[in-house]
């Protein structure tokens, strides 16, 4: 079994939500969120606890400050049946962000992080699909999440 992991790990293969290598080695991230979505702000403080880093509660305390300005996400259908059904819809989750220096000076212009994902017509109408939908946005959010820290890790 410690032969497998081993392997497994040496080529590369994490699971799903894992940091996956971010580090932001214990530096102080202070989020402004203008989006005011809370599901996001937590993805936020587990992407930064995840890589090392630690929020901190105010803009003087901080390393680094990221800003959230917009978040949107969108539904389309991927693929249709030979009837006209939808059996394949592509959710997107797009994110604005820029960060800034705790003195104000602008490290990262605005610049959108964005994840997709395809999935399959759900058995069960309308009320499983918009379920599956919200789990997968759940997972968009967290990836999302993760584009951000490592973007934060290059500064």
């Amino acid at each position: 079994m410690v032969l497998l992991g081993l392997v497994v790990s040496a080529c590369g293969w994490q699971l799903r939500g894992s940091p996956g290598g971010i580090s932001l080695a214990g530096q102080g991230l202070y989020v402004i969120d203008d989006i005011g979505s809370s599901d996001l702000r937590r993805a936020v403080r587990r992407g930064i606890e995840g890589a090392g880093g630690r929020q901190v509660e105010s803009r003087n305390e901080a390393d680094l400050v990221v800003i959230l300005h917009t978040r949107s996400s969108d539904r389309e259908t991927a693929a249709v049946g030979v009837g006209g059904d939808a059996e394949e819809y592509r959710l997107e989750y797009r994110v604005s962000y820029s960060v800034e220096d705790s003195a104000g000076d602008v490290l990262i212009d605005r610049q959108a992080a964005n994840a997709m994902r395809t999935f399959a017509e759900v058995e069960g109408g309308a009320d499983q699909r918009r379920r599956r939908e919200d789990d997968i946005e759940e997972e968009l959010r967290d990836e999302v999440a993760r584009m951000i820290m490592l973007r934060l890790q290059v500064i």
